[in-house]
Order: structure tokens, then C-alpha cells, then sequence
């Protein structure tokens, strides 16, 4: 029943949600309007104007639903968790803003011609014709959907997925993430070799990117696979190009 009750509580956030939607985000409907950084701060502030105020009213519509004088503290752990899911459904709305900036300025960026960079020549690329197509193949349905953080522990799955297979042939053995970059590049008993490992530059270039593709497996994979991370568009953006430049530097592989 207590489930139940939160349940309906949060479907009536969820209405509210779409209202806001609509009545905020939809002024941007129009491919020709423009969205600047004063329309970013604004839509940011009536997040919170207006939605904050309908988290408190969820918690408190859970809390007066499930109280009972008998029990008081019987039901907390609902209307606490409602609270909490709400909040979260609410940064989603931080989010969207995030996803119609980059729509808008994809539409207002001047075209660039890559030989005279001269404007309105040709189509800037999209952020996809300029990633790796490991990274396009699992990342890009999540982050179109608005799944930021799984696109990126996708694209690192990759990543993980194309070293292991490697390593796996050359010595039949099986590693797993950072483990697996510290033997795939160790400089002493290199399993892949970027560079010529004989200079200098080359034994800098392998280490760095030992460090770089293990450092990529503990600090961001990991977390992103053991915990319920959030990130929004622009951090998840940036890592998408860290992944699909490790791949690009695997393609590029001297053995």
C-alpha cells in the first residue's frame, strides 16, 4: 500500500514535469530561435523556482498519506525515497537544457569549409562523424536518449573489450580492466606496442597512454559501473572523445 500511495504521488510529479516541459523548454521549439547563455541561466533558474517547490509538496503529500500516530516513523523510508527519486527526475530537466544547447548551437554554428575555412561553405561536422565508430556503435542510442553516464561506461566497455580481445589472442590469457592496461603497455613486456619502443618518444608515448587507459578504467569506467553516477551532456561529451581517441590510437597500433 505505502508503495503504492509513493508511487501515484510520483506520477503526479511526472505530470508536472512534462507541464514544465512544455511550457518552458517548448519556447525553443522553433529551429530558428535562438538559445543563448541568458536563456541557459533563466531555464536553470525556473528549475528550481518551480519544481523545487513540487519535490517539497511530493514529500509532503507521501508523508501526510503514510503517517500514522501509531506508528509515526513506520512509512518513513517511502516518503524519503520519493523524495529522493523526484529530485532526481527533477536534474533530468538540467539535462534537457544541456541536450538543447548543444541542438541549438549545432544549428547556429557557422558552416565551415575545412580547405579555405571560409563560413557558410559547408556543414560543420556533427560531434559522431568525428568519433571513433566502436565508441558511434554502443554510445550514441544512450546518449541520444539522454543517457549520459551509461553511453560513456559503454564506450569504456569498448575500449576494455578491444584491448582484452588482443591481449587474449597474442598470450591466451584473460585481464580486465586496469590490470589489463598495465600488461597491454607495460614497456618491459609490451603486449601492444603504440610507438617504437626503442626511442625515447616512443617508450613516453607508451607509458602515457598505459597510464591514461588504466587511469580511464579505475577513475571513470569503475565508477560508473559500481554506483549510480550522473553526469550531464557537456562532461559526457568530453569523455566519448577520450574513449574514441584511445581507440583511434589502438587503430594506429605499431604491433
Amino acid at each position: 500500500m505505502a508503495q503504492t500511495v509513493a508511487d501515484t504521488i510520483l506520477s503526479r510529479f511526472d505530470r508536472v514535469l512534462l507541464a514544465f516541459e512544455h511550457a518552458y523548454l517548448g519556447k525553443w521549439a522553433d529551429e530558428g530561435k535562438e538559445f543563448t547563455d541568458t536563456d541557459e541561466a533563466w531555464l536553470k533558474r525556473k528549475v528550481t523556482e518551480k519544481l523545487d517547490p513540487e519535490i517539497a509538496d511530493a514529500r509532503s503529500r507521501c508523508n501526510t498519506a503514510l503517517y500514522n500516530k501509531n506508528t509515526p516513523g513506520a512509512f518513513a523510508g517511502f516518503w524519503q525515497n520519493a523524495e529522493q527519486v523526484a529530485i532526481v527526475r527533477r536534474n533530468k530537466m538540467f539535462d534537457k537544457i544541456e541536450i538543447l544547447k548543444l541542438q541549438k548551437r549545432q544549428v547556429q554554428m557557422p558552416h565551415l569549409d575545412r580547405a579555405s575555412a571560409t563560413p557558410d561553405t559547408k556543414e560543420f561536422p556533427n560531434m559522431w562523424d568525428l568519433m571513433h565508430p566502436a565508441v558511434v556503435k554502443v554510445s550514441k542510442t544512450r546518449f541520444d536518449s539522454g543517457h549520459f553516464a551509461d553511453a560513456v561506461e559503454a564506450a569504456l566497455k569498448e575500449v576494455n573489450e578491444i584491448v582484452r580481445n588482443i591481449v587474449r589472442d597474442r598470450t591466451g590469457k584473460e585481464y580486465d580492466g586496469a590490470d589489463l592496461m598495465n600488461r597491454a603497455f607495460s614497456i618491459e613486456r609490451a603486449i601492444i606496442a603504440l610507438d617504437d619502443l626503442n626511442t625515447t618518444a616512443g617508450r613516453n608515448i607508451q607509458v602515457g597512454y598505459m597510464q591514461i587507459c588504466s587511469g580511464a578504467m579505475t577513475g571513470i569506467r569503475n565508477p560508473k559501473a559500481h554506483s549510480n553516477v550522473q553526469i550531464d551532456s557537456i562532461r559526457g561529451i568530453h569523455l566519448l572523445f577520450l574513449a574514441s581517441l584511445i581507440c583511434l590510437t589502438l587503430d594506429e597500433r605499431v604491433t
